[in-house]
């Protein structure tokens, strides 16, 4: 064999392994954006409730919606949610489900502040400090 017999081999070699680690990383890149593309569709729907328990004192009698707008928000968090954001959901939930008021504006100033926090970071966004 002469060198340009090797030349011809390693130079197919090294453009097929392109190939290959190309389309490695671009798949990797397509979960991931897909990925954020769940996870935004998943904290975004937890604004709807947020909104509607901000905007009123007695949320539930002014947006006859809301209910339907926290069981949306929650299958959503149960499919594309980690595990403390479905943990404070579920609580959230049954605080709502209980009526206990202190308890349903903890668990949800506490899952408003983790979503905002790991929204920003998986954004990479900077934080932010709320006054």
């Amino acid at each position: 064999m002469e060198i340009t017999d090797y030349t011809l081999i390693i130079s197919t070699v090294i453009v097929v392994s392109g190939w290959f680690v190309n389309s490695h990383l671009n798949r990797r890149h397509d979960i991931s954006k897909k990925r954020m593309d769940c996870r935004l569709e998943t904290l975004l729907s937890f604004l709807p409730v947020f909104l509607s328990m901000q905007q009123s004192s007695q949320p539930f009698i002014d947006d006859p919606d809301l209910n339907d707008k926290i069981r949306n928000a929650f299958v959503k968090f149960q499919l594309y949610g980690y595990q403390d954001e479905v943990d404070l959901f579920l609580d959230f939930k049954t605080a709502v489900e209980n009526q206990e008021g202190n308890k349903v504006t903890e668990r949800i100033n506490s899952l408003i502040e983790l979503v905002r926090t790991r929204l920003r970071d998986e954004l990479k966004l900077p934080t932010l400090s709320l006054k």
